[in-house]
């Protein structure tokens, strides 16, 4: 790409490079006239794609309009038609709602259908005997409640797995403490599913008897009941595929994916249960698959393995364990036990998925691994896009780290489903851009915007401001219903300009950190309670705690960050793949490209180091660190600390002695070096020869950064990620070879060159000074002539402007449009739709203040507040002006001068070029600041019905609480004046 192709590339970023959107439909209620409205406002609005999802709709037949039902099915073709029309990328999702792939064509008892190891136990005495059946698990006891979608549907099967011994040590509280040399397997004395035995005499016994069968989870809406498919067997990707093969993919909807290039399938969260005391994923081939993989029997070790797990895979708890000098054997079966489960779900589903959806042009997408007991980065070369998200990570950088690695290894297009909160319409348009802002960072170049509903919905069911899709309680809506919707084009632009650039070329990454983990903290994002107990608000705990307080998750010394250098994590046999090369010193030199690698956990796969060794003869640059600490689990405070790095295999394979050997072998050599504590990090790699391709001249404590090569230009991606609680800042960016660096508006798309620019050694650096929140992209172009160097600009006050008329338009409940369609199948489909009442308040002339500080508006009002100003300037050519509106309180906006276009703004640095729009003389401003629907909800008591989701993690009963905010633009306004040379 040369800098004119730039120049064409961000003038108008087209619609694929836009922002897409989770569209919450109220099952297959929705009129064509309400579907068509929506996909075409969409569009009109700016967003590039919609993935949409059936979600439960009060007072409605399901039978008629839920998932799978023939309105569901009409609706999905109308939204594929639609959306392709308008060259609009489009994603199914594998199964009604989100959360997990799920069938109306199956039964509980079907080998399709999820399948669990259940456990039922008897105790015996010192030589105590038992005769006859054996007991089986209790199909009809009450299920346990769990914080996963679905309940538990009518199970009638189970089979006998196994029947396991053991001798009973003692019993704490954590658990019971078993004897493993007494572990005896008694399956094969069982008769037609009974068993005569005696325990022997010394102690007591524990008898386990291991029974799989379906979880019997179900998934809502559908037309009949859908239940969760099998992950591990292939008859559940049969089952998936054999669906969508003969009902779903009609003819009628080939041909329309056939038109559109950008369709997918979307696979959400892995959000699967299992009910019963054994708490393991299961299946009918796991054993066997086991045995065949990991070389060993698993039926002795099942006590070991029960668990139970209350919400996600990071709060898995043992039910039994052993001795000290034997647990680091039963850590090691278990790690080959969820390795095993990954492997299946590799081969049994992901892979024959991808498969058949590209045989008819889909591809797909997915929250490849966390949630479950899977290794978090594995599955990634087996999809076309990695998806990650910002609730459930809290929207942490590291968090973004833990999956860029496959990412940028296999070049796939990396995600985020983005704007999940508990805060449903308080939070303001900044917080959502610093989540936006971190993502980009990380090397996240596609936003999927959590999400949009339709106004309309079901009648009795809905009111204002509108048809909810994913609950009142969770999530923020980009939509209609929200003031700021009128500036979405312009902010769809802006991101779209740096999606546009941030996907060209290749991502240059500094170093790449071997990470192994089945058991991802992915409840991060809702540690929203503080020691004493207390809620701590979303926006708080984004703003102002973990990263932004300068503590990471994973990888926890800020050295390399905090020296502009750039690392991500990955399972370390991901380097065993064919795909993925070592060569002239950089890992995957035509991806990532990394510099080096470290080691730093206590377990490492011998092969992988083997390949660490056979690479680092050839020269790679491998850092192995001492007394890394690491999250396990933020809710519980709880942290692993890896004493030595490599210590065993992770595996029960008997290769600990050849991973001493071959870690010994690496410490030998001169390009691998070890360090006993990771904040010296940075200084043993700069020894090694490692020098960060945009690092820092200073260390610089608040700011991230990303790189991306693309032949000769160098596009670099800065952010000021303290935005709550840090000042300004100034950072100089050293940039490997000269050229001509230059600064791009992602508000207009206007490229100019950069001020603040000198070059040393075959280096260009760059000043850049930022704003807490502020992001700057600049693109070095090495291929023009070096410039002469330039000193940073510093505008200058030309005027403040202090006095302004100001109108605001108040937004509230209106009238309700009934909607109706009659498409011939003998019954008539109503929706209502509340209409936003917009009322004009003038608050008369004067100095800038809140919203709720005007007399003639108050605490009670959202909506888009209008600022009008007149100032006078003698003269205009030979500088740069830009218009400094202070502060718009978080919000999006725009700005006009004159006649001159509208321009929206950076919501936490909101300037705007004004040069070409200003004359001689008189000037008119106009500002236009929208707000939350925050101060008109809480008017109207509708926070008192909002359930407060974290808090009902915990089994509390409160609503959402919020406050009065401050709305509006409250300046200071400046004019600014620069230097003509910081203008060409």
């Amino acid at each position: 790409m040369s800098l004119d192709d730039l120049t064409r590339l961000v003038a108008v970023p087209s619609v694929e490079f836009r922002p897409e959107l989770r569209w919450w439909l109220a099952e297959g209620l929705h009129t064509d006239e309400t579907l068509v409205r929506e996909i075409d406002t969409a569009h009109k609005l700016g967003f590039g794609g919609m993935e949409f999802l059936a979600m439960d709709e009060e007072g409605i037949d399901h039978a008629r309009y839920g998932w799978g039902s023939e309105e569901w099915t009409h609706d999905s073709h109308v939204v594929v038609e639609e959306t392709t029309r308008r060259s609009m990328a489009v994603s199914f999702t594998s199964g009604t709602n989100w959360a997990n792939a799920n069938l109306p064509t199956i039964h509980p008892d079907h080998p399709a259908a999820a399948q669990e190891l259940d456990v039922v136990t008897e105790d015996l005495g010192p030589a105590g005997s038992r005769r006859g059946p054996l007991p089986r698990v209790d199909l009809d006891a009450e299920p346990p409640v769990t914080h996963i979608p679905g309940h538990r549907g009518k199970v009638t099967e189970q089979h006998l797995v196994a029947v396991v011994a053991a001798r009973v040590l003692e019993t704490t509280q954590a658990g019971t403490i078993l004897d493993l040399e007494s572990v005896s397997d008694l399956t094969g004395q069982v008769r037609d599913e009974t068993l005569d035995w005696q325990a022997p005499a010394d102690g007591d016994w524990r008898l386990f008897v291991l029974w799989t069968h379906g979880t019997g989870q179900t998934a809502s809406p559908s037309a009949s009941v859908n239940y969760t498919v099998n992950y591990l067997d292939r008859d559940g990707v049969e089952a998936v595929i054999d669906y969508w093969d003969t009902v779903v993919l009609t003819p009628e909807l080939r041909e329309r994916i056939g038109r559109n290039p950008r369709v997918q399938m979307y696979m959400d969260s892995l959000e699967l249960s299992t009910y019963g005391a054994g708490g393991l994923f299961w299946g009918r081939t796991v054993a066997a698959e086991f045995r065949a993989r990991r070389g060993y029997d698993i039926t002795p070790w099942l006590p070991f393995l029960l668990r139970s797990v209350p919400f996600m895979a990071v709060s898995t708890t043992y039910h039994y364990d052993v001795r000290e000098e034997h647990r680091g054997t039963v850590e090691k079966v278990r790690f080959d036990y969820v390795r095993t489960l990954t492997d299946l779900y590799i081969e049994n589903m992901l892979r024959p998925f991808a498969a058949f959806l590209h045989g008819h042009g889909i591809g797909l997408r997915a929250e490849i691994s966390y949630g479950l007991p899977f290794e978090l980065t594995r599955p990634g070369p087996e999809v076309d896009g990695i998806e990650n998200e910002s609730l459930e990570f809290g929207a942490q950088i590291d968090a973004y780290r833990l999956m860029a690695g496959p990412a940028h290894l296999f070049g796939k297009q990396y995600s985020s489903e983005t704007g999940a909160t508990t805060r449903n319409h308080i939070l303001d348009h900044r917080f959502y851009d610093q989540i936006i802002a971190t993502q980009l960072a990380a090397g996240i170049t596609r936003t999927v915007l959590h999400g949009w509903a339709s106004t309309a919905g079901a009648p009795g069911a809905t009111t204002w401001p509108g048809h909810e899709g994913m609950w009142s309680r969770f999530s923020e809506r980009f939509d209609t219903r929200q003031p700021a919707a009128e500036f979405y084009p312009l902010w769809n632009q802006a991101i779209g300009r740096y999606q546009a650039v941030l996907r060209q070329g290749r991502p240059r990454i500094d170093v790449g950190i071997l990470r192994t983990d089945h058991f991802t903290d992915n409840t991060c994002g809702v540690a929203l309670y503080d020691e004493e107990g207390r809620r701590i608000p979303d926006e708080d705990a984004y703003g102002r705690r973990w990263m932004r307080d300068r503590q990471n998750h994973w990888w926890q010394d800020l050295g390399m960050q905090d020296a502009g250098w750039t690392y991500e994590f990955f399972d370390g046999s991901l380097l065993l793949r064919e795909e993925v090369s070592f060569a002239g010193g950089l890992v995957q030199p035509g991806g990532p490209g990394y510099q080096a690698l470290i080691v730093y956990q206590e377990t490492l796969d011998a092969d992988v180091a083997a390949g660490l060794l056979r690479w680092a003869r050839d020269g790679l640059k491998l850092l192995v660190v001492n007394g890394a600490r690491e999250l396990k689990w933020l809710v519980a405070g709880q942290h692993t600390t890896h004493h030595r790095a490599a210590a065993r295999t992770p595996g029960l394979d008997g290769r600990d002695d050849e991973l001493a050997r071959t870690m010994a072998a690496l410490r030998a050599l001169p390009n691998v070096a070890e360090v006993h504590d990771p904040a010296h990090t940075v200084g043993a790699l700069r020894e090694l020869g490692v020098t960060g391709r945009a690092e820092f001249t200073a260390d610089n404590p608040d700011v991230l950064s990303h790189l991306r090569e693309d032949g000769d230009l160098l596009h670099l991606y800065l952010y000021h990620f303290r935005y709550e609680s840090g000042e300004p800042t100034t950072v100089e960016v050293a940039l490997p070879g000269t050229g001509a660096a230059h600064r791009i508006d992602a508000w207009t798309g206007d490229l100019r060159p950069h001020r603040g620019v000198r070059h040393d050694a075959g280096r260009t650096i760059v000043t850049v000074t930022l704003a807490p929140g502020q992001t700057a992209l600049l693109t070095l172009d090495r291929s023009a002539a070096q410039p002469a160097g330039s000193d940073p600009v510093t505008p200058e006050p030309v005027r403040e402007i202090d006095e302004w008329t100001i109108a605001v338009e108040s937004w509230d409940a209106g009238e309700v449009e009934v909607i109706t369609e009659d498409r011939g199948l003998g019954y008539e489909t109503r929706e209502e739709r509340p209409r936003t009442a917009v009322t004009r308040l003038d608050a008369g002339h004067g100095p800038l203040r809140p919203w709720k500080d005007l007399p003639q508006v108050g605490p009670e009002v959202s909506g888009v507040g209008e600022y009008t100003a007149t100032f006078t300037l003698d003269r205009v050519a030979g500088a740069r002006y830009v218009l400094d509106l202070g502060s718009t309180a978080g919000a999006l906006g725009s700005v006009r001068v004159n006649a001159g276009a509208v321009k929206g703004f950076d919501t936490s640095l909101p300037r705007v070029d004004v040069t070409a729009d200003l004359r001689p003389g008189e000037n008119t401003v106009t500002v236009r600041v929208s707000s939350s629907l925050n101060n008109r909800l809480l008017a109207r008591g509708y926070y008192d019905g909002v359930p407060d989701v974290v808090a009902s993690f915990t089994g509390a009963d409160e609503t959402q609480r919020t406050t009065v905010h401050e709305h509006g633009l409250l300046g200071p306004v400046r004019l600014l004046r620069e230097a003509e040379a910081a203008g060409k």
